[in-house]
């Protein structure tokens, strides 16, 4: 697969380390590359999940117990009465509804704290997979994006030219239609020193002045790439950061060998 030039967006050769259309020097901290992704790792998905798991609850539940003799166990005398006279059927009832209770709260803490990076993530993948510049903005730093306007140079263009060109890579291997569908192995939170590389990163490569690296992760992934033709499973490694409050993809070097 060939990557591409963070300056114009001409496809290049993978060892490259200048670009022969505008003659930019190449560097791994800003350029863009190639993973579509069709993740089930999605808040559908969890979602699903979570109907499914607390619908299991209910019919174990169902299968072992009178339900209507739980219902009317679940009278405010019974409960009030639970320690000087205990029922059986109210003390199974309580429990039902705290196991329920305790499965809602660990899918709901998945949902929402769980891996926060996930939208720029599926962003970007969406964005390979779709041909789609404008997901692959959204995937990336804002002050990258302020840069290049800032310079003149044509973002949407830019973005729509390297989404085509990686997907059309995709479709030379594997075949039309590409699906990836990716799991997160391993997630290592970065350092505060860490996070003030990225910054100092993002400073240097787009003259980004007094923004806030806040969190950072490095992240392993599983990624199982699908076209018609062919499929194919490799590991890559991303590094994400929240930037200024948004969390993105900050270093993508390790997604350009993804299917080779």
């Amino acid at each position: 697969m060939s990557k591409f030039c963070t300056s114009c967006g001409a496809q290049l050769d993978d060892n490259a380390t200048f670009c022969t259309s505008c003659g930019a020097q190449l560097g791994n901290s800003a350029q863009p590359s190639a993973a579509p992704q069709s993740s089930g790792a999605t808040f559908s998905g969890a979602a699903a999940q979570a109907g499914n798991a607390m619908k299991e609850t209910f019919n174990k539940a169902k299968d072992s117990v009178n339900v209507d003799a739980i219902k009317d166990s679940l009278s405010m005398e019974n409960i009030k009465n639970l320690k000087s006279n205990p029922n059986k059927n109210t003390i199974v009832a309580l429990g039902v509804i705290a196991i329920v209770a305790i499965v809602v709260v660990i899918i709901l803490y998945n949902l929402i704290f769980a891996h926060p990076y996930k939208s720029a993530l599926n962003d970007l993948f969406k964005g390979f997979a779709e041909g789609d510049g404008e997901k692959i903005q959204s995937a990336m730093p804002k002050c990258q994006i302020d840069y290049m306007d800032d310079n003149d140079i044509d973002v949407d263009e830019y973005f729509d030219k390297i989404a085509e060109g990686v997907q059309e890579s995709l479709e030379d291997e594997y075949g039309e239609d590409i699906k990836i569908t990716y799991d997160i192995k391993e997630e290592k939170a970065l350092k505060s020193s860490k996070c003030d590389d990225i910054k100092k990163d993002l400073k240097d490569d787009y003259d980004a002045k007094g923004i806030k690296v806040s969190k950072a992760y490095k992240v392993k992934l599983k990624a199982t790439i699908k076209g018609d033709d062919d499929k194919d499973t490799d590991t890559i490694t991303l590094t994400v950061a929240k930037v200024d409050g948004d969390w993105c993809v900050v270093d993508l070097s390790d997604a350009m060998s993804l299917g080779d």
